[in-house]
């Protein structure tokens, strides 16, 4: 049976050799430092990253969504300037009931951002009509 030599401590195995990385710190702490200002750099970089793209993203989806929304706001001004001309009461009736949420509901909208059957203003495009 061989014998384990017991002299040699475990704890000086750790003392020596106390920083498993490798990356001690040098006599300025110039190591630590550079790391620190490496993470605030890759930090920023990804923050960047990040925004840019959401920035692109938001563009791209204001690029494919305006016309849609620039024609039913033009048509919400026509219906509210005849009710305004005719009908001060039903202008305010059209107002509340036509505001930009309720208007560009999702619900009304198929998946490439073209119009449904948009029930609200078929309504008020009639009851403007009429006058």
């Amino acid at each position: 049976m061989e014998q384990v030599d017991e002299s040699h401590n475990t704890e000086s195995i750790w003392e020596e050799e106390d920083d498993i990385w490798g990356d001690e710190e040098d006599v300025n702490g110039t190591l630590i430092q550079n790391r620190e200002i490496e993470r605030t750099h890759h930090k920023q970089g990804y923050l960047d990253g990040l925004s840019n793209a959401k920035e692109s993203s938001l563009q791209d989806g204001f690029d494919e969504g305006f016309p849609s929304g620039a024609k039913l706001g033009t048509e919400v001004g026509r219906m509210l300037s005849i009710l305004l001309c005719y009908d001060k009461n039903l202008f305010e009736q059209c107002k509340k009931e036509l505001g930009i949420n309720k208007v560009l509901d999702k619900k009304y909208f198929d998946e490439d951002l073209n119009i449904l059957n948009h029930e609200l203003i078929n309504k008020w495009q009639n009851i403007a009509n009429d006058l």
